[in-house]
């Protein structure tokens, strides 16, 4: 990611920072997050600390430098600017897939991993912040949800199956917010894999975010009901595509891509989704892939009515609608590189009784996965033991398994291993041992 640097004086006061900004002179301190605004308060106060400059990612320079300054820096750093966006514009309009390369290491980064979890929860505020401001305001910009599209780009370069966990992995408390974040990012993931450019990407993810904006409180409770809506019901609440196109025409700046996938992520393929009843490929490509993602979401996240799916009985089912002509099957098929047949964080049995945890997809290989074993076939802990399935032709996943399952097969393997050795110590004693 090239960056900028630009004196704190050039800096316009009011400006919503569409990326963080860090210390010119150290950039692994971060100064402001992105979404805050830029106060002549907190300004002063970087100032105070004797930060002279800033340096934030060169393509969001135009969104807060005060070029009506005229600072002795001007001139040289519009040029700079200008042959930075040129780039950025030439390399956004290439595959994302270009760019993805696998971590050296199969095991996560544990700082890594915890700086994902903790941007998840900030973005997911933040997206929770950019409602209530549409909602309560006439006129407004899409910069903090284009910050969180872009972060979760860089994000998704770091480690895309650690990103593509961190989307699925089950919550059980969940809003629409969290949903559409989550959504945000599973779609990203497929569309990288299936090789858009970082641009269509991008605005993916945003139109994602903004998918439910136009969810209201009435319609949330509804759809939070202890039981299966009525067909009334549910007609209400395919009204609320209507309600986000109109709250849409508050964002001044918003891209027509990002519009048609928050306005068309219920479409399905063969004509039946709403609003439109759109078929085929007169839905947009990028929406195609965010039916896919936001179904998986549902499907495995807990609702009032019923249990969350385990996910591959959510990839079971979202085949058999795939076969039924709901979903593209290019989008589905992403889907399946993006995450596997077992998805990422699953529980699986292998052929040789043992259980592990699936850690890293292999697109070309949609049921050989990476795995972590953790459990011998006597449900015996094992120490680390990482397992690449295409590597190993005499190990395959023979059974997905929930966390239940797994809690009941280890209480019947205690009771069987007690059992076996209070009969080798009878055996024992009537041998007089």
């Amino acid at each position: 990611m090239a960056t900028t640097v630009i004196p704190i004086r050039e800096l316009r006061a009011g400006a919503i920072l569409p990326a963080a900004i860090y210390d010119a002179d150290n950039s692994t301190v971060m100064l402001l997050n992105c979404g805050l605004t830029l106060t002549t308060e907190n300004l002063s106060r970087l100032q105070s600390r004797g930060i002279k400059a800033i340096s934030i990612d060169s393509r969001y320079v135009g969104s807060i430098w005060n070029n009506e300054n005229k600072g002795s820096t001007g001139v040289k750093l519009q040029k700079h600017h200008l042959a930075e966006q040129r780039q950025q514009n030439e390399a956004q309009r290439l595959p994302l897939s270009n760019r993805i390369t696998k971590p050296a290491e199969l095991e996560y980064n544990p700082t890594l991993t915890k700086q994902m979890m903790v941007n998840s929860r900030q973005h997911a505020q933040n997206v929770q912040s950019f409602y209530d401001e549409v909602r309560n305001s006439s006129r407004t910009r899409i910069e903090p949800i284009q910050g969180i599209s872009n972060e979760s780009i860089e994000m998704l370069l770091s480690d895309i199956d650690l990103f593509v966990k961190t989307a699925i992995q089950t919550e059980d408390q969940a809003n629409s917010c969290q949903h559409t974040y989550r959504v945000a990012k599973l779609t990203m993931s497929i569309a990288a894999i299936l090789g858009h450019s970082e641009e269509d990407i991008t605005q993916a993810g945003i139109g994602c975010m903004i998918a439910r904006i136009g969810i209201t409180p009435e319609l949330q409770r509804l759809m939070n009901l202890n039981r299966e809506l009525t067909t009334i019901e549910r007609l209400e609440v395919k009204k609320y595509p209507g309600l986000t196109w109109h709250a849409l025409e508050k964002i001044s700046d918003l891209s027509n891509t990002a519009r048609q996938v928050a306005w068309q992520i219920n479409e399905r393929w063969n004509g039946t989704g709403y609003p439109r009843g759109r078929i085929g490929r007169q839905i947009h490509p990028l929406a195609r892939i965010a039916a896919v993602a936001d179904v998986y979401i549902a499907l495995t996240s807990m609702r009032p009515y019923r249990s969350a799916m385990t996910p591959y009985q959510a990839i079971k089912m979202l085949l058999t609608d795939t076969q039924n002509t709901l979903f593209d099957p290019d989008a589905f098929r992403g889907l399946l590189k993006t995450t596997s047949l077992f998805p990422i964080g699953s529980l699986v049995e292998l052929s040789n009784g043992s259980v592990a945890e699936v850690l890293r997809n292999n697109p070309e290989s949609y049921d050989m996965p990476v795995v972590k074993a953790l459990l011998d076939s006597r449900c015996n802990p094992v120490s680390n033991r990482l397992i690449n399935l295409a590597e190993e032709s005499h190990l395959k996943i023979s059974d997905s398994l929930s966390p239940l399952e797994l809690d009941r097969r280890i209480q019947r393997n205690t009771i069987q291993n007690l059992s076996l050795d209070i009969e080798m110590d009878w055996a024992d004693h009537l041998a007089g041992k």
